[in-house]
């Protein structure tokens, strides 16, 4: 009959069992770590046209919606004007799968005007995919613009409202999502190249002026990348946007800062049609 083991071989065995635990744990957990570190960067969804872009877009926000709902009650999520507005007017199929009563809208950029002008991003968000999806918070603009401004004050304003509406870290927002369009010149909201809004790494949102027309208020880069998902939609390969598109995809960004404004998102996704990524 074999002699039953020690107990001082039982518990060296047990410490060699745990060992071995701890050893599988903490190399998993340098696995997930590497691959997390090595995802960092652009992703790239690429789609047939601009109806199927438009279609993947809207299900992704409404998923995303969902999901941050179901968890803390909310879904903050900032849109950048533009093209990028009719991109959205398929959230209305989603209304019985969200409840976009609880989605709070705010604004990557808009024009320092007021929220009903026409130009506005609120209003026209609001005509092209808001009100029928049902959205009804909003993170509004100032009601009176200053004429002529820089937008330093109207910025100011809106950093104040969305510190009232958004959960903030590390005195940044943290939006559950920033949607984006591309500019040829690689501009972000109204983030443009070597403009004082690019420029700006301490603020939350920052004016950018221009001329002849009204300036802009944005958010800015060290906000967008404080977001928990930051998205582009980018359609068409004219007007130098697939070269902008291959351009985007560039890390480390270029030197000095904000010479392609894009290049400074951290792990953006890029919701793309064929013709836009003809280059990639």
């Amino acid at each position: 009959m074999s002699k039953a083991p020690s107990q001082a071989t039982i518990l060296a065995i047990a410490a060699t069992v745990v060992a071995v635990s701890v050893a599988t744990y903490l190399y998993n957990k340098r696995k997930e770590s590497t691959a997390a570190s090595s995802s960092v960067g652009p992703s790239v969804k690429t789609y047939e046209d601009k109806a199927t872009v438009s279609k993947e877009l809207c299900a992704f926000v409404a998923a995303t919606a969902k999901t941050a709902i179901e968890e803390k009650g909310s879904f903050h999520l900032a849109v950048a004007g533009g093209s990028l507005l009719d991109a959205l007017a398929g959230l209305v199929q989603y209304k019985d799968e969200v409840d976009f009563s609880k989605v709070v809208l705010s604004f990557a950029n808009h024009k320092c005007v007021a929220p009903t002008d026409a130009k506005a991003t609120l209003a026209k968000s609001k005509k092209k995919f808001a009100d029928a999806a049902g959205i009804v918070q909003f993170v509004a603009p100032i009601d009176v613009p200053i004429a002529g401004s820089d937008g330093s004050t109207e910025a100011a304003y809106y950093a104040e409202q969305l510190k009232a509406a958004v959960p903030e870290k590390n005195g940044y927002p943290v939006l559950d999502l920033v949607l984006l369009g591309l500019g040829s010149d690689g501009h972000v909201g109204s983030c443009h190249p070597m403009g004082p809004a690019v420029a700006e790494t301490t603020k939350t949102v920052a004016g950018s002026p221009k001329t002849g027309e009204p300036s802009s208020i944005t958010l800015t880069i060290e906000s967008m990348n404080n977001a928990k998902q930051v998205a582009f939609c980018v359609c068409g390969g004219s007007k130098g946007k697939k070269e902008a598109v291959k351009r985007a995809m560039v890390r480390p960004a270029e030197e000095p800062r904000g010479t392609f404004p894009a290049q400074l998102l951290a792990s953006p996704i890029f919701f793309l049609d064929k013709e836009a990524a003809a280059d990639l």
